[in-house]
């Protein structure tokens, strides 16, 4: 049985919502990390939906947050121990030794036992009740569903004293110990964000170090020894030492260009001096999710945003999940700027972007080439060259193409089909021989005739001869990115959807049969009839395992399409595969179909965590789920008269606000 639950009451302002963070727990407060030196969050030990949760919790209390651990001093994560914290930044580059003063906090707590607790202030001024929740058991709960803590008595009723004169200063949490390093138990800001107050750091700091320069090994004492010999050649023969190589950072790739400067030198006092562009309304309330905000195909910024999409694909070429968000979060960002970028601090104040995203940009706008040396070893680097090639054979992941690579020493498509052949599934060896086929551009005239004979076929009489009763018959939906508005695509996305579910009831299997038997389908790929399988009613939520999945429960096929020859075009040339998905949705959640298959990556992420964030919701494609009281249905779009109209009371129960598909262009 489906419940219904009332949705917010949207405003009449569309904007307005760009405005408003509707997150309880930062709205309104006193909190304030914007003087707390460089942050950044360990994703040792944490998923990524808690690292979500506390990169975004950062950001909402004005903290500098930086993806670079070299950049920060104060280090957040669940790291227990001063070892284990010394080896986490040694595996990132960071070479410290331990800076002896304050002792560092004790171990944290193994789960299971109880939670300590730490009295704020002395016995002679604070009363005993007042004391604060140290326990982190609760970490790994829904961000929707927090858990019950016991409930901290901070403010005597005989206490009169303002909240100023409680908090206690940033001069006085971090001192003036310059170039210190502490890692600092997540459960710091945990506490900041209940009590509303800073906390001293002391009893969560696990690790005070300061850098050092990583210890020579051997040969590289060799190599300085020759070096120096070298340079005092070079010394005599010239007045100035020449500039010594360089390492990119950013991905790991050899880099012999100078750095480029940071952002603050490089602006001229004439550039200082130009008045920028208001800040759009998003901008200047940090609004972190890009559902709430509209992002256009036509960007003013394309050509540094076509270049972080490269170094993003580098990053996932190499597994790093954590740098494809952080880029993600960057590139939607800049994708939704109405103004072209003319210098750095424009960036800055950009939510999700930060001095490392900054300097790139300093870089590319002082590239002749308008290009990133990062970026660039997309296609210069043989490795990632190859493993690029590998990753675009549909059927082929990230990790399927390093395996291809690293593990069976493959290098290139033909090594595939000489020396592993046998081993592909069935689905990579269509990728593999459709390879070229597959990466051609799908035009938008192609895309709607492609559109018009799947519908045709579904509201035949041999699929569904009386789908039409209603006067409205099967409905067909281009979505993807058709939809945003591209002028070409890479695959076709279409939505089918009736009133009476009993006509989308094993509508799939029908359809596809229908169009193998005139040839245009070649090949299917996959065929799932979840929704059919359970009477097509809303999956409910199951819980940590169910959450972890982004993908829908709908009926779907996956084919390989063709015209036939004898319906071709007689002016048209070629014939090539193209990938098309034929998705089935039941009528009472086309709304969320459409919705979930019409947005941008980031955008469809964004909406995912903002339901969670905001409501304790699961949102997909299939439905909205109450995750707490039993994973009950959510009913956002009942009494909407057309798909258009459920779709817009998707968006608006969810609270982000109604935005056309051709806003939701976050890349």
């Amino acid at each position: 049985m489906s419940s219904t639950t009332a949705s917010p009451t949207p405003s009449e302002d569309p904007d307005q919502d760009l405005k408003t963070d509707t997150n309880p727990s930062t709205t309104g407060t006193g909190l304030s990390l914007t003087d707390c030196p460089p942050i950044f969050v360990l994703p040792t030990h944490i998923d990524i939906e808690a690292l979500h949760q506390a990169e975004e919790t950062l950001s909402q209390h004005g903290a500098r947050l930086t993806y670079d651990v070299a950049e920060a001093t104060l280090i957040l994560g669940k790291v227990g121990q001063k070892k284990r914290a010394a080896l986490e930044l040694r595996s990132r580059g960071v070479w410290t030794e331990e800076v002896e003063g304050i002792p560092a906090s004790q171990p944290t707590q193994q789960s299971g036992l109880p939670a300590k607790r730490r009295r704020i202030g002395n016995a002679r001024d604070e009363p005993a009740a007042d004391e604060i929740y140290l326990s982190t058991d609760d970490e790994g709960q829904e961000d929707g569903a927090r858990g019950k803590r016991p409930t901290a008595h901070l403010e005597h009723p005989q206490r009169s004293k303002s909240k100023r004169d409680r908090m206690t200063s940033v001069s006085g949490l971090f001192g003036k110990e310059d170039g210190v390093i502490r890692v600092v138990r997540l459960d710091w800001l945990m506490q900041c964000v209940e009590t509303q107050m800073l906390i001293p750091l002391d009893p969560f700091v696990v690790y005070r170090a300061r850098k050092i320069e990583q210890p020579a090994t051997k040969d590289d004492k060799e190599a300085a020894n020759s070096q120096a010999i070298l340079d005092r050649a070079k010394q005599d023969a010239a007045f100035k030492v020449p500039y010594p190589p360089s390492r990119n950072r950013l991905d790991g790739h050899a880099s012999h260009h100078p750095p480029p400067k940071l952002y603050r030198q490089t602006t001229s006092e004439n550039e200082e001096a130009e008045p920028l562009p208001p800040p759009p309304g998003w901008v200047r309330d940090r609004v972190m999710y890009a559902c709430m905000r509209s992002t256009f195909l036509n960007t003013p910024n394309l050509g540094f945003i076509d270049q972080l999409i490269k170094i993003r694909t580098i990053r996932e070429l190499n597994l790093d999940e954590i740098g494809v968000r952080a880029y993600s979060t960057a590139i939607a960002a800049i994708a939704a700027y109405p103004y072209e970028i003319q210098r750095g601090n424009q960036i800055l104040s950009l939510p999700g972007c930060d001095v490392k995203i900054a300097n790139l940009f300093v870089e590319f706008k002082a590239s002749e080439s308008g290009t990133l040396s990062a970026a660039d070893a997309l296609g210069t680097d043989p490795d990632l060259r190859t493993l690029h090639t590998f990753y675009n054979i549909w059927g082929v992941g990230s990790k399927t193409a390093r395996d291809f690579y690293y593990a069976r020493q493959w290098r290139d498509l033909d090594d595939i089909v000489a020396f592993g052949w046998n081993s592909l599934s069935r689905v990579q060896q269509i990728g593999v021989k459709y390879y070229d086929e597959f990466l051609l551009d799908i035009p938008r005239f192609e895309v709607e005739a492609i559109g018009k004979i799947i519908c045709q076929h579904a509201n035949s009489s041999s699929v569904r001869p009386n789908a039409q009763y209603d006067g409205h018959g099967v409905e067909c939906i281009i979505v993807g990115s058709y939809r945003r508005g591209k002028p070409v695509s890479h695959d076709v996305d279409i939505i089918l959807s009736h009133r009476n579910e009993t006509v989308t009831h094993n509508l799939v299997v029908d359809v596809v049969a229908s169009l193998e038997s005139e040839g245009w389908i070649t090949h299917t790929l996959a065929l799932h009839q979840t929704t059919s399988n359970r009477n097509q009613q809303t999956l409910p939520y199951r819980g940590d395992n169910d959450d972890r999945n982004h993908f829908d429960s709908l009926d779907k096929a996956l084919v390989v399409w063709q015209t036939p020859k004898d319906k071709l075009d007689p002016n048209k040339k070629d014939n090539p595969h193209r990938r098309v998905d034929i998705i089935i949705s039941p009528w009472r959640t086309v709304g969320c179909a459409v919705l979930g298959w019409s947005g941008d990556t980031t955008f469809e992420r964004d909406l995912r965590r903002y339901a969670k964030k905001a409501h304790g919701w699961k949102f997909n494609s299939s439905g909205v789920r109450e995750r707490i009281t039993g994973g009950q249905v959510i009913d956002l779009e009942a009494g909407g008269e057309t798909w258009q109209d459920r779709e817009r009371m998707v968006m608006e129960g969810l609270g982000v606000g109604w935005r056309p598909p051709t806003e939701r262009c976050t890349r």
